[in-house]
């Protein structure tokens, strides 16, 4: 563990160690020192995205789900190939697929139980500890306001608990998500632990476009933003306070890394300012980042002189066939939603689709031996977010402006799918004879909503599921299939990974920005959301599904199946967890 030698917690622990009367190596780096155990593995503390912010107006929490993936993968290989002790602080829905990882998890309300306490509405988050704080130091303001005066003041919150559960575990590196939790870099940095950052997203190139869209629909701009950020006498007193003792952190942290997504607050700076430390890194290749110079050498030039770090394209992480992935989450089942759950499955048309499956069935056999008959496989997948409760991008909302709902968009989608190329019949029977045909073989997520099958009338040849093992089944499939996405960077790569062509429906963020990517490389075609509400709409964008890019692919398979697989071969070599596993060596080895 490395710490701060004048520091009352180092004493303690340094005791503490005495107590235990272990052996330990001492050596004396930079003015601080280092305390190794003797012949012990490597164990890495994990901070992932276990919480978001969501809307004061309503909402629930998104559990950051296509952010957290890429960190299991690692962690998985870790232990496996190294036996390391993983450690994750994350939210409880996240337990399964953690500890399936071969980690350890710890929930964050035990973490931080003064911010978690019952209050008689249960025992919240992280995600529900900040809408508490907003409602009581920030009533009636606007989101964007809420986080330039109190992010830091809720990193302050959390920051003590964070602490005192990285003492305990002592780890030789902190990984974290600088985009959703910063606080695994700050409470690394009080500790003087090296950390490196997972980004999963493609670069910060676009970021600004990106983070005006947000905040456009409140009014504000990103100036606007940056002004009351520097102005807020409640952030400058956190600010003070973070850079203070005990936990004496550089202003520089705080000062060139503005909260949302802590966009550096000059022009010129590097998008991240200093939240990256020294490595980073990025689930993408270097032609599919979004840059901010064309020049790698400038690019990196930059990150070095404005972040001290070094961006590493690493490409996807995914992990070993059959791990468990992070997938969509519903915040809660009412007594209604549940009735209508039941409903839907007794429909005779859901017995072949059926939101909860049983345990025992084989999708990857049935995938499997669809590409033994040569069978097309057509995967439909769009994310968890849209699929989730969040208010202005989950299944109820519209976006940043006038669209139609996510569940309108996922229904559309599967539905233009299946338009063209569902084969019906009249019998529920026949789907045991879709099995032996020659039909494409159509596999849909479709997410937790008790009604994301409402009004679908599935084919035969088709296989709807709240969430299906992405990462596995396209394993299964090459060149000659099709995945149908959202435009998520997961999404993106582990399609190109597969070297499948794509239909790219983009619902907001960085995801239209991948889908014009793709489109460029052709190895596919996209279809934005549409800008205006109603059934007319819904209808439009439907059939724009079908017959302006599912059907345009089909016909064009060749050209298609080309681009999807040179872009294969690129992204193989990108090194995955391997490289990644190679760069967190390195920083323990830096000490940085």
């Amino acid at each position: 563990m490395l710490n701060r030698p004048i520091a009352a917690a180092t004493q303690k622990y340094h005791q503490l160690l005495r107590e235990r009367r272990r052996v330990f190596k001492v050596a004396k780096r930079r003015g601080s020192y280092i305390v190794l155990p003797i012949e012990r593995p490597n164990r890495a503390g994990i901070i992932p995205p276990n919480w978001n912010y969501g809307s004061k107006a309503g909402g629930q929490p998104d559990e950051a789900s296509g952010h957290i993936n890429a960190s299991l993968a690692l962690a998985a290989r870790l232990a496996k190939n190294r036996g390391w002790k993983l450690h994750y602080l994350s939210a409880l829905v996240m337990k399964e697929c953690i500890e399936d990882a071969g980690a350890t998890f710890d929930d964050e309300r035990d973490a931080a139980p003064e911010l978690c306490e019952d209050r008689g509405e249960g025992r919240p988050g992280y995600f529900a500890a900040y809408e508490r704080l907003r409602q009581d130091e920030c009533p009636g303001n606007k989101a964007w306001e809420c986080r330039a005066h109190l992010e830091n003041r809720f990193l302050l919150m959390k920051l003590p608990g964070t602490i005192e559960w990285l003492k305990g575990k002592r780890p030789d590196v902190v990984v974290y998500c600088p985009i959703w939790n910063r606080i695994g870099q700050i409470a690394a940095c009080v500790l003087d632990i090296p950390h490196v950052a997972i980004i999963t997203i493609a670069g910060f190139g676009g970021f600004h476009k990106i983070l005006s869209e947000f905040i456009a629909p409140e009014g504000a701009t990103i100036d606007d933003f940056r002004d009351l950020y520097l102005k807020s006498d409640t952030n400058k007193a956190a600010i003070r306070e973070l850079c203070s003792p005990p936990y004496n952190l550089d202003a520089s942290l705080f000062e060139e890394g503005a909260p949302v997504y802590y966009f550096g607050l000059q022009p010129d700076c590097a998008p991240y300012g200093k939240t990256l430390g020294s490595h980073a890194l990025v689930t993408t290749i270097p032609s599919l980042r979004d840059p901010i110079y064309d020049s790698m050498e400038e690019e990196d030039k930059l990150y070095k002189e404005k972040c001290g770090s070094k961006l590493h394209y690493v490409g996807p992480m995914l992990g070993e066939p059959g791990q468990q992935r992070a997938s969509t989450h519903k915040a809660a089942w009412s007594a209604e939603e549940r009735e209508l759950l039941m409903k839907q499955t007794e429909q005779a048309h859901r017995r072949r689709s059926m939101l909860r499956p049983g345990r025992n069935e084989d999708l990857i056999g049935i995938v499997e031996a669809a590409k033994a008959r040569g069978r097309r496989v057509v995967l439909v997948s769009l994310g968890t977010v849209v699929t989730s409760d969040r208010a202005a991008f989950g299944w109820k909302g519209m976006g940043l402006g006038e669209s139609i709902t996510g569940k309108e968009l996922v229904q559309a989608v599967i539905g233009g799918v299946i338009d063209a190329l569902g084969h019906f019949s009249s019998s529920i029977q026949d789907s045991v004879k879709a099995d032996n045909s020659s039909l494409p073989l159509l596999v849909c997520a479709c997410g937790q909503q008790p009604d994301a099958l409402e009004g679908l009338v599935l084919p035969p040849n088709s296989i709807c599921r709240a969430s299906v093992p992405q990462g596995d089944i396209l394993r299964c499939m090459d060149s000659t299939d099709l995945f149908v996405h959202h435009g998520g960077q997961n999404s993106t790569m582990e399609g190109g990974y597969a070297g499948v062509p794509v239909v790219v429906c983009p619902t907001f963020s960085d995801q239209p920005v991948n889908a014009a990517k793709l489109v460029a490389l052709s190895v596919g075609l996209k279809v934005d959301r549409p800008t205006k509400s109603g059934p007319e709409a819904v209808e439009s964008y439907r059939k724009q599904v079908e017959e302006d890019a599912v059907e345009t692919i089909v016909v064009q398979e060749e050209s298609f199946s080309a681009a999807a697989s040179k872009l294969k071969g690129e992204i193989a070599r990108s090194g995955g967890e391997e490289a990644a596993e190679a760069i967190l060596l390195a920083a323990i080895e830096e000490g940085v």
